[in-house]
């Protein structure tokens, strides 16, 4: 049985788990995401661990805990390992794993989590393009108006 308050909200306590469930899956799909792009890649990982390594070394950010100076190959097996609970990559090395890569499906269950998607510059031009036909139409019915007043 569930204590009320004056102030409860079912659909607050809806929208509150469904966020929990997105934040309870975000870092399985984050790694799986990262497993997924580390077969498909033609670098080896232990290649992919060295450009990390590489990445953090040029920034001074360090990507593992501890007095770790580079990203391990074990640690990265550990990061992309999506029933690994205990050893989740930062966001800093998820960063660092998509410039490592040059693929940013990673990021996406992140944007996605919070309601955010990616535009592609096809998706930027169509989308310039409807909102210039829309104006277009707008001013189009303006100028009928404007018409209609001097006749």
């Amino acid at each position: 049985m569930q204590q009320l308050t004056l102030f409860h909200d079912d659909n607050q306590e809806i929208e509150f788990q469904r966020l929990a469930a997105n934040l309870a899956s975000l870092m399985p799909m984050v790694r799986s995401s990262m497993n997924r792009v580390a077969e498909a890649h033609h670098l080896s990982r232990d290649l992919i661990a060295d450009r990390m390594t590489d990445i953090s070394r040029s920034s001074g950010v360090k990507l593992s805990r501890g007095n770790a100076k580079s990203v391990k190959t074990a640690t990265l097996n550990k990061w992309l390992a999506p029933e690994d609970r205990d050893h989740p990559p930062s966001l800093q090395a998820v960063i660092a794993f998509v410039m490592a890569t040059g693929d940013n499906s990673p990021l996406m269950p992140l944007l996605s989590a919070l309601g955010l998607e990616v535009m592609t510059d096809q998706d930027k031009k169509l989308r310039d393009y409807g909102q210039a036909v829309i104006e277009a139409k707008k001013s189009q019915k303006e100028k009928k108006k404007l018409e209609a007043g001097l006749i």
